[in-house]
């Protein structure tokens, strides 16, 4: 069990999805950040500000075009960027590509793909939940990542939390059919409960995986995760044929 509570949300207490979608967002909508905020000093061959650079919107978009034949997986909130670096050099008939909304990981990963000679990986400087449908021809995502997101603890904060019925509604229209969703967590409520929104969602089949390493390389959480002895759980979600 984890120290702190899991809270649920009230279900009596929901605004309309569309509300829920923008509370959600860390460092607000897009249209308004650009309105009065100025682009990021970034450093990195590989990480994009799309958010205060239209030019780097259009590179995110040529990056996801369906035209590319390789396939294309996503992770939304890479941590330092340890797992992206090892995925891209383990799969480089793939194109990875990373959302992060903390300046210095994005920096860290990109410098983790330099150092380790990978080209087939990008990163951006956004919250995914806004950018990806402008930038991804729905349907045609391959792979979609959440590892170890923030449970954010506090009941006020639970609409920040990334797994949502919003968020697997709208994973459900990125994703081809077939392709998976793949979720992990060091909180078993956490887990539990996407598994639930996951499968009441209706386009997906769920598992809850016995190998929670799920055969691809360890992030940096679970290796800390591994050193402390502390257990961490997978749920796969594959996009099926429901319309």
């Amino acid at each position: 069990m984890p120290i702190k509570t899991f809270h649920l949300p009230d279900p009596n207490r929901q605004p309309p999805a569309e509300q829920r979608r923008q509370r959600a967002l860390i460092g607000g909508a897009i249209e308004q950040r650009r309105l009065h905020g100025t682009p990021s000093d970034l450093k990195g061959t590989f990480v994009l500000d799309p958010v205060y650079r239209a030019e780097h919107e259009g590179q995110l978009r040529d990056w996801c075009a369906t035209q590319d034949p390789r396939p294309l997986t996503i992770e939304v909130g890479f941590q330092m960027g340890e797992f992206a670096a090892a995925y891209a050099a383990q799969h480089p008939e793939r194109r990875y590509l990373g959302f992060e909304v903390r300046k210095s990981y994005c920096e860290t990963a990109s410098e983790a793909f330099e150092t380790g000679g990978v080209a087939n990986a990008r990163v951006a400087l956004v919250d995914a939940r806004e950018m990806i449908p402008r930038v991804l021809q729905m349907g045609s995502l391959d792979e979609l990542f959440v590892f170890f997101p923030d449970p954010w603890w506090k009941p006020r904060h639970v609409k920040k939390r990334l797994i949502s019925p919003e968020f697997v509604a709208d994973a459900a229209q990125w994703l081809r059919p077939g392709g998976r969703l793949l979720f992990k967590s060091d909180v078993q409520e956490y887990a539990d409960w996407a598994a639930g929104i996951f499968s009441a969602d209706g386009h997906f089949d769920v598992e809850r995986l016995a190998d929670p390493q799920a055969d691809i390389p360890l992030t940096l959480r679970e290796r800390r995760c591994r050193y402390h002895g502390r257990p961490t759980w997978a749920v796969e979600a594959k996009r099926n044929l429901n319309p």
